[in-house]
């Protein structure tokens, strides 16, 4: 058929059929369900506007244009119908969690039967277990109870920041050697973290500034340590104030994800209340 304006442009039928196979490609980050339900409509409406984009003076750059809006949209949605899917199945999320870290634990196992070197013991493999699952329970955990995306993005990071703090200051130490007590003070930093979301109930306004409160800790740390000259000759002040500067800026991106996830609360409530 011919639109009211004429004939279309086998180049523009092709540019639409292109952009549909490309778009209809990105669907499948949808959940299924979610794909069968709508997919087809969705795909409708892209097309629809392909070609209104491309009948228009924009043309080709009113297309680019359209991608432009489209992908950003559809990948975050996409990511939050995900997130919301994971969080509805608590049961399959932990057994997902379960099988994740065995894997993970499997990998320094497998390699250490290929060089015959003994690298952790059964203590060691305990203690990554444990912190490896507690750390993506508790995720799934809090995930469950968060409405936003935003929300479920802040607690993975400051998940994923106390998580790398454990296991570098009891793993290979971040001032000094191995062993040093002066990586001590950073389970002071976790405390002041875990302490703080207990009190601020996890809500995001409260969790925003005990992110914010547990990055000066961690930056108290890097003073403490430049000031006394602890961890020397191991851990030079440049390594220190590299490593530390890395878990601030993750405690601060945090908890500016709180704040945007606080600015986006629903009335009923973008987390947990505890």
């Amino acid at each position: 058929m011919a639109s009211p304006r004429g004939p279309r442009p086998r180049g523009h039928e092709r540019a639409v059929a292109t952009s549909e196979r490309a778009y209809r490609s990105l669907l499948r980050a949808y959940p299924r369900g979610l794909r069968d339900e709508y997919g087809g409509e969705m795909v409708r409406c892209f097309r629809d506007l392909c070609r209104e984009e491309l009948e228009d003076d924009g043309g080709g750059l009113g297309l680019a244009a359209l991608w432009a809006r489209t992908l950003p949209e559809l990948l975050y949605t996409a990511l939050k119908e995900r997130s919301t899917m994971l969080a509805r199945n608590t049961y399959r999320s932990v057994v997902g969690v379960a099988l994740a870290t065995a894997f993970i634990l499997l990998l320094p196992l497998l390699a250490m039967q290929i060089t015959d070197e003994v690298v952790w013991d059964l203590a060691d493999f305990v203690f990554a277990g444990a912190l490896i699952f507690g750390t993506g329970l508790t995720y799934v955990l809090v995930a469950r109870k968060a409405g936003n995306i935003a929300y479920r993005a802040a607690a993975g990071v400051s998940l994923a920041a106390a998580f790398l703090l454990v296991w570098l200051s009891l793993g290979v130490g971040i001032i000094g050697a191995d062993g040093d007590p002066a990586n001590l003070m950073y389970v002071g930093v976790l405390a002041v973290g875990i302490i703080g979301a207990i009190i601020a109930r996890f809500r995001p306004h409260g969790m925003a500034r005990v992110l914010f409160a547990t990055a000066l800790a961690q930056a108290s740390v890097a003073a403490i340590a430049l000031v006394f000259g602890l961890g020397l000759p191991w851990s030079p002040p440049v390594e220190i104030l590299g490593l530390n500067g890395f878990f601030v800026s993750l405690f601060v991106g945090s908890a500016l994800l709180f704040r945007y996830a606080a600015r986006e609360q629903t009335p009923a409530g973008a987390g947990p209340e505890g």
